[in-house]
């Protein structure tokens, strides 16, 4: 039994709760993007080229939800660590095409099976059923926010 006891409000938030799941279920992640010194918005920009492929610059900024501003100063620590590369598109040479690397594939793989490892032991306390109600669940409230899939 834990003697640690939080606040009614707080044990009741759903803010709270979800907040607190998503910072345990990402914590082996958390810990793998720390050590290579690297965030949560690399993450995403790695996981977006790993499923859709090369894209310009424009577009992996819509499909990882980051500003086109940040973007610039994410693919440059990304390439600097010979995770992904650009290259000029031959159809518009004003334009940057994002290509992950060999190596960028590789640790893309760890740290998603690093994130899954985490999600799998904090919602290991949900039977598959409970899982797949909480995830449509909060699809919704993150199509309610304008996320699309």
């Amino acid at each position: 039994m834990n003697d640690f006891l939080i606040p009614q409000f707080q044990w009741n938030s759903l803010s709270y709760l979800t907040s607190r799941a998503g910072r345990v279920g990402t914590q082996e992640l958390t810990e793998l993007m720390e050590s290579e010194s690297l965030t949560r918005n690399h993450f995403m920009i790695v996981c977006a080229l790993a499923e859709f492929g090369p894209m310009s610059q424009n577009d992996l900024a819509k499909h990882s939800n980051l500003n086109r501003g940040h973007l610039v100063a994410y693919l440059d620590e990304l390439a600097d660590r010979k995770i992904l590369e650009r290259s000029v598109d031959p159809s518009d040479r004003r334009r940057n095409i994002i290509t992950l690397t060999a190596a960028g594939k590789k640790f893309t793989a760890r740290a998603t099976a690093a994130a899954e490892r985490s999600e799998a032991e904090v919602f290991g306390a949900l039977d598959a059923k409970q899982q797949e109600t909480l995830r449509t669940l909060l699809q919704l409230v993150a199509i309610k926010d304008g996320e699309a899939r």
